[in-house]
């Protein structure tokens, strides 16, 4: 039986302000629960997309987060984000030193009143290790 797997909240925090980041398997870490986490407000669900490739006989994990949100997502500084899942766990994309996650937003004008007029982000993280769940 599959679990649900839905983006239901975004929380991130600046990359130097993850306290305690500690890797305790390849796909797990913990992060102290004194972690000033922000709430973004979005859409819910959001979009992430989970991936794998090997470059120059290198394994390299990429996941790309996209959100609508209606806040102000123009500070483009080294974030971490903690994403819940709708069956509860947590996801960690980023980390605490380099890669940092890369982030790009678009701002709709739409000519149609109905169309959504939410800020879109997209945030893309490229590692070595995959997304870990936080545990």
């Amino acid at each position: 039986m599959n679990t649900p797997r839905n983006i239901i909240a975004i929380d991130r925090c600046r990359a130097d302000q993850l306290i305690g980041l500690r890797a305790v398997d390849a796909s797990h870490v913990v992060i102290s629960e004194q972690t000033p986490w922000t709430p973004i407000p979005i859409q819910i669900p959001a979009r992430m997309t989970l991936s794998e490739k090997v470059e120059s006989g290198v394994r390299l994990y990429s996941t790309q987060l996209q959100f609508r949100t209606c806040g102000d997502p123009r500070d483009h500084g080294r974030w971490g984000y903690r994403c819940k899942t709708a069956d509860g766990r947590h996801l960690l994309v980023g980390t605490d030193g380099r890669p940092f996650p890369v982030s790009s937003v678009t701002t709709n004008h739409p000519d149609n009143m109905t169309d959504s007029q939410l800020h879109e982000v997209s945030v893309t993280f490229t590692s070595a290790r995959k997304t870990p769940e936080i545990l």
